[in-house]
């Protein structure tokens, strides 16, 4: 969208306009708090639907010209609105979803805004604010009404606010009540700019707003897929919805706040996966999938780092809208974070690029992730290490569609957050193969009589073998007449040449990453159980390497690939990318081996129950 930030600069923004907007604004406030300056927030009536079309075309002659064609083709000549059957022809405004609707709006009043000789002079697209001394202010808006009524904008002055930085005399009153009848003063407490409360007064409230909208969902998660509504809480309805207030207020100042949203958003997890989270668990879930968690991340241990990229990233703009030296410009409780920031980092420097947010966010993950290892020992060691790989946590990233095979049911997405999480997967039982199965479920893993141990391996080598047709690469699944010592058959075979003129074989299995023969070497490198099948599998297919590429693809249960299964993956990621120009390519394929993987643990877990004990969707 377009953005007017401050008097002759008109740019393209984007959120970081906004965010610019009330750090100036807050600062101004601020600095002028015992004056007796006041602030007016305008709101500009219809504005988009009543700007004349003759203003933007000019403005677009005059600024845009190479765009001047096609603009007056579109407008010079009043547009059909179709109503109950009835034509009305639109002869003002912007047209209605028009993507250059915001800056034909910008431009039509960018002359008039300039004009403005107030010190603080804000406008995003209809919302302006401007500060200075009551006589200034009055004067300006006198001359701003009429100015901007003759491109057909009215001031909605009914909805229109005060703000008085110190004591307004009542004479100001009457006049600003003369130019804009019907003014609402308000306090510190109600002051908000484009959605982003000014003071920290304000900022309770508007987090006590953000937390009944988060319980509000609840209810409509319970009604969807698991993995959709895990999905959906993730990526729209948790920390997504308050990262603008994050980013513009102070909120890290309100730990009970962002505590009591915290405990509704980790209620609505539990809820969502039908799990049940400890302190440590809830923590870990909280991290980005990188680190090993969920993705749902706590508002607590957001509401700094996007702070204190958003005062880094706008003390530019904030000091161009002000005209004030760059050097002189300190944001509103910058300082402050960034004492708090020392506090939770004390060896830790800023990041290279503090206008990030996720410089600021990856050494608080990082530490985190270390604190949580520190900690650990045994299975839980063994589990942190091997989440922290790349194609663990793949299946998160995954696209919840049953029409391209990725959506999990709710049993398998439960059990796969449980490993994950190291949560309670099962109530302590025997298996059907007679040895004791803990609460943990790994037994099922690498039990031998386990359901999920087939349907796995035949997913992901039809998964390879799809990939291969894709480039273009002809291949048959456990070729006759190829074998090795054993008599036993590879996996797959490729029709043609791979690499050197030589045709590729593969064989994938899966190994426990909690299994009693691997745990000692998992707990110490994450991987260790992939890469030491890789050889096995390499030993006994020796005798078939003097012919063909022979690669190994081995995997574990808790999600990491051994070095080959990734060299594998990355050369054909690699041809896909040249053949369908698509660059996540190779992403789709990991995703769709990552929820092989889910679903084959899960098929496991559940097949240690006896007959009759098990979900139908298993057994």
């Amino acid at each position: 969208m377009a953005c007017f930030l401050q008097p002759r600069q008109l740019g393209f923004g984007t959120i970081l306009g906004c965010e610019a907007a009330i750090h100036a604004t807050r600062h101004f406030a601020t600095e002028h708090n015992s004056s007796h300056d006041i602030i007016i927030k305008i709101d500009i009536k219809n504005a988009f639907n009543s700007v004349e079309r003759d203003t933007i075309l000019n403005e677009v002659l005059d600024q845009i010209p190479l765009l001047y064609p096609f603009i007056y083709q579109c407008y010079a000549l009043p547009s059909n609105l179709f109503y109950s059957g009835n034509l009305i022809q639109s002869q003002v405004g912007a047209q209605q979803g028009d993507p250059l609707g915001p800056l034909l709006f910008c431009l039509a009043i960018h002359k008039i805004i300039s004009a403005v000789s107030a010190p603080l002079n804000v406008w995003y697209l209809d919302d302006g604010v401007i500060g200075g001394s009551p006589e200034v202010v009055i004067e300006n808006l006198k001359t701003l009404l009429p100015a901007l009524k003759t491109i057909g904008l009215e001031i909605n002055s009914t909805k229109c606010e005060l703000f008085a930085c110190g004591n307004v005399t009542p004479e100001t009153l009457t006049n600003l009540e003369t130019v804009l009848p019907g003014l609402r003063q308000i306090d510190k407490s109600s002051f908000q700019l484009l959605g982003a409360p000014i003071f920290s007064e304000g900022v309770s409230s508007v987090l006590q707003s953000k937390r009944q909208a988060l319980a509000g969902v609840r209810e409509h998660l319970n009604h969807l897929s698991r993995h959709v509504s895990l999905i959906l809480l993730r990526n729209c309805f948790s920390v997504p919805r308050t990262t603008y207030t994050l980013r513009t207020s102070p909120t890290w100042l309100y730990i009970q706040d962002l505590q009591h949203y915290d405990d509704t958003l980790k209620l609505i997890l539990e809820s969502v996966l039908n799990v049940s989270l400890s302190g440590d668990q809830w923590l870990q879930a909280s991290l980005p999938v990188r680190y090993g968690g969920l993705g749902v991340r706590r508002v607590q241990d957001i509401g700094l780092v996007a702070f204190l990229a958003s005062a880094f990233g706008s003390a530019n703009l904030v000091s161009r809208i002000l005209a004030i030296d760059s050097t002189d410009t300190c944001i509103p409780f910058a300082s402050d974070a960034l004492a708090k920031w020392a506090t939770l980092c004390p060896s830790n420097d800023r990041p290279e690029n503090p206008a990030v947010q996720r410089g600021w966010d990856d050494i608080l993950c990082r530490l985190r992730q270390t604190n949580l290892q520190a900690g650990a020992s045994g299975y839980d060691l063994a589990r942190l290490k091997a989440i922290s790989q790349p194609e663990s946590g793949a299946w998160l990233h995954a696209l919840p569609s049953p029409q391209l095979g990725t959506l999990l049911d709710n049993d398998s997405l439960r059990i796969a957050v449980a490993l994950r999480l190291g949560s309670k997967v099962c109530n302590v039982h025997r298996c059907i193969c007679g040895a004791s199965v803990e609460e943990n479920g790994h037994h099922g893993l690498s039990c031998l009589r386990c359901a999920g141990r087939f349907p796995r391996h035949h997913s992901i080598n039809e998964i390879i073998r799809r990939a291969m047709l894709s480039v273009s690469v002809p291949c048959l699944l456990e070729p006759p007449g190829l074998s090795r010592t054993d008599g036993k058959r590879p996996d797959g075979l490729t029709l043609v040449p791979w690499q050197r003129g030589r045709c590729l074989i593969w064989d994938a299995t899966c190994v426990s990453t909690f299994a009693a023969s691997h745990i000692r070497h998992t707990v110490k490198t994450a991987g260790s159980a992939a890469e030491t099948a890789a050889k096995n599998k390499r030993l006994k297919y020796s005798a078939l390497e003097a012919t063909y590429d022979f690669v190994p693809f081995a995997v574990e249960t808790a999600g990491p690939w051994g070095r080959e299964a990734r060299e594998l993956f990355r050369e054909i990621g690699k041809r896909l990318r040249e053949k369908t120009k698509d660059p996540r390519s190779e992403s789709w394929l990991v995703q769709q081996v990552s929820i092989a993987i889910q679903r084959g643990n899960a098929a496991s877990v559940m097949g240690t129950f006896g007959p009759g004990m098990a979900r139908n969707g298993f057994l």
